[in-house]
Order: structure tokens, then sequence, then C-alpha cells
């Protein structure tokens, strides 16, 4: 008789792997304002213009990167580094509204607190998906 091994994919790793294109998929979109219209992005919010364009780029390449992970037949390490860049963002985005490294606006503030949000709660998402597997 011969044992069988559950393959690494399948109907328990669904969520990970849906939260992970999800994620994807709103970041990339985010990132293309953030590169073409980083200077009004920047007059608007208060975040040097260099940061809105290099932020755009990371988004952009981060939302191929994940997608690309998310299909991964291990979709496991790839879960493990997109929860650890959603918290380092989260605690990123609540660090610089804090520290004042910006003169931020209202939007500004809104742009990273909001941002820290949606990082924190698709990363808690994404979490839950890797404790399933």
């Amino acid at each position: 008789m011969t044992a069988t091994t559950t393959p690494a994919t399948g109907a328990r790793d669904g969520l990970l792997r849906y939260a992970m294109r999800l994620d994807a998929v709103l970041v990339g979109i985010t990132g293309i304002p953030f590169v073409v219209a980083a200077g009004w992005l920047s007059s608007l919010t208060g975040v040097p213009v260099a940061v809105e364009y290099g932020l755009g780029v990371f988004f952009l390449v981060y939302g191929v990167g994940v997608y690309w992970l998310a299909g991964r037949d291990r979709v496991r390490p790839g879960g493990i580094a997109t929860i650890a860049m959603n918290a380092m963002f989260t605690v990123g985005f609540v660090a610089a509204e804090v520290s004042g490294i910006w003169p931020l606006t209202g939007w500004g503030v809104a742009l990273l607190l909001g941002g820290a949000a949606y990082t924190a709660v698709i990363g808690t998402v994404q979490y839950v998906g890797l404790r399933r597997i």
C-alpha cells in the first residue's frame, strides 16, 4: 500500500489565492494614477512627487508579482511574503503620517491612513487564508 499526500493546491488554499489576486489587482490598478499623475497627486496630498511616482511603480510591480505568486503550485511562500509586505506597508503608512515627515494635506492624511487600513484588512484576510492551508 502506498501513502498519498494532499497536493499543495486545492480547496483549502482558495481564500489565500483569492485574497492575493484581489490585492494584486487593486494595488496594480492603484499604481496607474500614481505613475501617470504623480505631480497632480503630490499637490493634492503633500507627498513628494518622487515618492508618489516611486509608489506607483512599486504598486504596478507588486500587482504583477503577487498575481503571479497566487498562481504558483505552492502558494504558501508567496502568501507569507505578501502578508509580510502588507504588514510593513501598514506600519509604514501610519509612521509616515504620525512622524510628520511630509507636509500632508487632509487628502494626504486620508490617503496614508486609508492605505494603512486597506493593507491591514487585506493582510488579515490573507493571514486567515494562510492559516486554512
